[in-house]
């Protein structure tokens, strides 16, 4: 791909999934409401992904400040009794956040970048302690996708012995987060998006099945040797986040109804790009 194309790829993968999903709510008559918001941000996060990329000028944050910003986000969801004993989300006017799909794929970024510097011990611990917030929302999805991908983070930093002993931790919240999966009834046209499509037609139907699997790829794809680890860390979250939709459970990241992914997978591939892509030029 020419340099001058860089700054359409997060808009190439995001947008199948946005449009095929929006086609699919529009169909079964789902409000427009509903799927004009996914249209609408897909559009805002579309133009600063592309602006950010053509002037090549990523926000320089200070990462403590980010990871503790993020996790007291993730803490905020506890301030009011939830939807059935569900904490996930923040409501801010009219709108609510999954704050997790947001901040996930912020705070694995940001804990490669400290790893550079600081202690691996360091680093384990506050990804625990995101873990057990998740684990206490309860998302079952979000434990399993951020406990192995943090996991994989922190394989290059510290022994197998070690691994073994300390990383056991997340694997046993993810397989108790399972087994206590929370009982919130899922929506139609979020989590059960696919059937919806299959409804309609097949051919809609794997479309958007292959939509969804191309949300992963480019982590896998676009890789240097410098933030190869940090890039399939990102892979895998996603994609663990995307099998966890098989069960139902969970919403479907960009296809089914929901700022929130579209947020987060927007700052995820942006960053990926300017840092895979655009430091070979």
């Amino acid at each position: 791909m020419k340099p001058k194309l860089y700054p359409i790829i997060p808009i190439l993968f995001m947008a199948p999934a946005i449009i095929l999903g929006v086609l699919t709510m529009y169909f079964n008559d789902v409000s427009s409401i509903i799927w004009l918001q996914n249209l609408t941000i897909f559009l805002i996060v579309g133009i600063c992904s592309c602006g950010i990329l053509i002037w090549n000028k990523f926000p320089k944050v200070n990462n403590t400040l980010v990871i503790v910003f993020s996790i007291i986000l993730l803490l905020l969801t506890f301030i009011d009794s939830g939807v059935s004993d569900v904490h996930r989300y923040l409501s801010i006017g009219p709108v609510n956040l999954n704050i997790g799909s947001i901040v996930l794929p912020i705070l694995l970024i940001q804990l490669e970048k400290m790893l550079q510097n600081k202690n691996w011990w360091f680093i384990a611990f506050i990804a625990l302690t995101i873990i057990a917030i998740l684990f206490f929302q309860p998302d079952a999805s979000k434990v399993t996708a951020f406990s192995i991908a943090s996991i994989f983070l922190l394989s290059k930093y510290i022994t197998k012995h070690i691994q073994y002993t300390t990383l056991s931790v997340p694997i046993l919240a993810s397989v108790l987060a399972w087994v206590f999966i929370d009982n919130l009834p899922p929506v139609d046209y979020v989590e059960e998006i696919l059937s919806m499509a299959n409804n309609i037609n097949t051919l809609l139907y794997m479309f958007a099945v292959i939509s969804i699997i191309l949300l992963p790829i480019p982590f896998f794809l676009f890789k240097t040797e410098s933030n190869k680890l940090i890039a399939t860390s990102l892979g895998i979250y996603f994609t663990i986040v995307l099998i966890s939709t098989i069960f139902g459970n969970f919403p479907v990241p960009l296809l089914g109804y929901g700022l929130s992914p579209i947020i987060g997978y927007s700052i995820a591939i942006t960053w990926l790009v300017k840092n895979a892509v655009l430091a070979k030029k």
